[in-house]
């Protein structure tokens, strides 16, 4: 007897496959292609969204920081992070996703979302830069600054994923829907 799992890749595999043996194409892309694209796409996004919710912490603590050190595993990580889930989006996600909604998705809005991308890992950098300076006790900037800084940058990589999500994720999402 299978478990649920096997069960659930079956369901996957016949869902994914047409009666003729092929696999299912949504648009230009493999109907498991899109599926995995989805996948590592929410995976990406949930890493993000933790790195904002830390962000967050931080700026309604302020002017205080944590005497644990954890600003600073944070401003050294949320750049690497953000490089890493852009990078994979880029290379990974985005073509998949532009090959299975084609038409629906301009050239244009896939470019605006790249430079957002490139604008939120410059303001990550500034940030980890102004966060180690801080821990260092060089206040150059107050921390009114700083909140205004770390809000930015983590209200910015809300809104953009929310309009990856409503923009390409939902629309992907629909077009795997039986119908």
């Amino acid at each position: 007897m299978r478990g649920v799992d096997g069960l659930h890749s079956e369901r996957a595999r016949r869902r994914d496959r047409q009666s003729d043996g092929t696999t299912v194409m949504i648009g230009n892309a493999c109907g498991p292609c899109l599926r995995e694209a989805i996948r590592k796409f929410e995976s990406g996004h949930a890493r993000l969204l933790t790195i904002c919710e830390e962000l967050e912490v931080m700026a309604d603590g302020l002017p205080a920081l944590p005497n644990n050190g954890s600003h600073l595993r944070l401003a050294r990580r949320m750049g690497m992070v953000l490089r890493e889930v852009h990078a994979r989006e880029e290379a990974e996600i985005l073509p998949v996703l532009v090959a299975a909604l084609g038409a629906n998705i301009g050239r244009d809005s896939v470019g605006t979302l790249v430079e957002e991308h490139r604008a939120d890992e410059a303001a990550a950098e500034e940030l980890a830069e102004v966060i180690i300076e801080w821990a260092a006790g060089e206040r150059n900037h107050d921390a009114a600054t700083l909140g205004y800084m770390l809000r930015g940058l983590f209200d910015n990589i809300r809104r953009h994923s929310d309009r990856e999500r409503d923009q390409l994720i939902a629309p992907a999402q629909r077009r795997l829907a039986p119908d």
